[in-house]
């Protein structure tokens, strides 16, 4: 994968200049099947990710075929929509895994006057074609009691096209592509996935704290329909097999939603 001989733990990533941009936030929500205006003037945090995204392509780094395996947001503060940010990262460690390489990442978010409103980490697998396996993060042991469900997610190949258009990673958008990576469709990114669980998270208002960590066990092919489950600090998504694609932890204290509180 182009990028891949600059990869090495304590590599830094290009600073770049990054906003949320309200045109881009409506069009992407809406390709999630998210009402757009629901966040008013505030961002959602899921697409700081795509301000990591937009400091990797300009360090020359490809994400072409590289599949999402773990995400965590620390938001300090609520984020408006089109407030200048300044992104700075580093590769923080590298693993070898059975289906190639595990990397990981740390971003910084800071405002105009330097203060951090947010911290992110990432691990992505940049995977060997050779091994024609989806990637998966591991599986958990089964654990039903107590889950709940809270909504329910329909994917469409329209939608998950039109969300990842500007990625460059056509593992998302192209059947081929997705076949060379050992897919039987393409699969949705994995940020899309977290735009559900903030929905559940946010309520009536967007949260003006929160620490959201999300491990991502199986791919969520483009076609899926996923339940939105919750018990306590935990929540995942399910597919249509009844296995968890995601699973994410919070604490509820930060999160504030009482609808969410109440469910």
């Amino acid at each position: 994968m182009q990028g891949d001989e600059l990869l090495e733990a304590g590599f830094a990533f290009e600073t770049v200049a990054f906003s949320v941009e309200r045109r881009f936030q409506e069009a992407k929500l809406r390709a999630a099947g998210i009402d757009a205006g629901r966040y008013g003037d505030m961002a959602d945090p899921t697409f700081l990710g795509h301000g990591a995204l937009k400091a990797m392509h300009e360090s020359g780094i490809s994400i072409l075929g590289q599949v999402h395996m773990t995400q965590r947001f620390r938001l300090r503060r609520a984020v408006r929509l089109d407030e200048p940010l300044t992104v700075a990262g580093e590769v923080t460690r590298i693993d070898t895994v059975p289906r190639g390489r595990q990397v990981r990442c740390r971003f910084s978010y800071t405002d105009g006057e330097g203060r951090e409103v947010c911290e992110t980490e990432r691990s992505g697998l940049r995977p060997d074609p050779a091994r024609r396996r989806g990637p998966g993060g591991g599986s958990t042991p089964p654990d039903e009691e107590g889950f709940r469900q809270v909504a329910e997610h329909r994917l469409t190949p329209e939608g998950v096209a039109a969300y990842s258009d500007d990625t460059m990673n056509a593992i998302h958008n192209d059947p081929e592509v997705a076949a060379r990576f050992g897919f039987r469709a393409p699969i949705a990114a994995g940020l899309m996935g977290i735009h559900y669980y903030i929905a559940a998270l946010s309520g009536d208002r967007m949260p003006e704290r929160l620490d959201l960590a999300i491990r991502f066990l199986r791919p969520m092919f483009w076609d899926d329909r996923l339940s939105l489950q919750r018990r306590n600090g935990r929540m995942r998504l399910v597919n249509p097999e009844g296995k968890p694609v995601s699973e994410a932890e919070f604490s509820p204290q930060q999160a504030g939603s009482p609808r969410l509180e109440e469910a």
